[in-house]
């Protein structure tokens, strides 16, 4: 499932003008389908609450990339943004439930994080290691209500970079994705993922970026799925 002449996200693009857009290959073997089953797991998100205009499910994971090339696993810990970037959750002390063994070793799930590393190492040839943390996100809309996947609307994530690719969506609409630079009024993009791993990789420091509600297109249930990959110098 790939976008007729679909390019791949380019450092170039990032460094000139903050984001770049592409779409990652999806291997069509057991892999992909347990990568993407993955997402049926993922436990209620205990701090959205009524008013929050979302449903959500995630999981949380946590690596390390060094400059010697290894990737460590690191142990789960609390997820915090600060009130300035996140003005629903900041401030928050957040322990969500940790992306799960078999996830990590996916062929896929690999793939992907070895693929966003070596985008940014390219972006910051003399930066060793780098503070990887890595979110499973399912957002779900039912009947005639919306569902909010960034509830706090327009923000940055307060990393260095973001990556976001989409897993999968059913019965979706709505969920249009908006860059904008920092400081501007016209996002620098406007564009609905709709193929699994589309993908929008941002400069979190000079970009802020929101996605319009979700609802259904008929009576079953909207569903759509992200990762999220911020990568801070560690």
């Amino acid at each position: 499932m790939r976008i007729e002449n679909a390019i791949l996200p380019r450092p170039e693009d990032v460094a000139e003008k903050g984001w770049s857009y592409g779409q990652l290959p999806v291997s069509t073997n057991t892999d992909w389908q347990e990568f993407a089953n993955a997402w049926d797991d993922l436990p209620i998100d205990p701090y959205v609450k009524p008013g929050h205009r979302t449903s959500r499910y995630r999981r949380l994971g946590h690596l390390l990339a060094r400059g010697d090339g290894s990737l460590e696993r690191l142990p789960n810990k609390a997820f915090v943004q600060d009130k300035d970037v996140n003005r629903v959750y900041g401030g928050q002390v957040r322990v969500f439930e940790p992306i799960l063994g078999k996830t990590y070793d996916n062929a896929c799930f690999q793939a992907t994080i070895a693929f966003d590393l070596n985008l940014i190492r390219q972006l910051e040839p003399g930066q060793a290691d780098w503070l990887i943390t890595v979110h499973a996100i399912r957002v779900l809309a039912t009947g005639d209500t919306t569902s909010a996947p960034a509830p706090e609307g327009r923000h940055s994530d307060g990393h260095d970079y973001v990556i976001m690719h989409l897993i999968g969506r059913e019965n979706c609409a709505g969920g249009l994705s908006r860059l904008f630079g920092k400081g501007e009024s016209e996002p620098s993009l406007e564009h609905t993922l709709l193929l699994p791993m589309e993908s929008l990789v941002v400069n979190d420091q000079t970009m802020e970026h929101e996605v319009t509600p979700i609802s259904p297109d008929d009576a079953t249930t909207a569903i759509r799925d992200m990762m999220i990959v911020d990568f801070e110098r560690a």
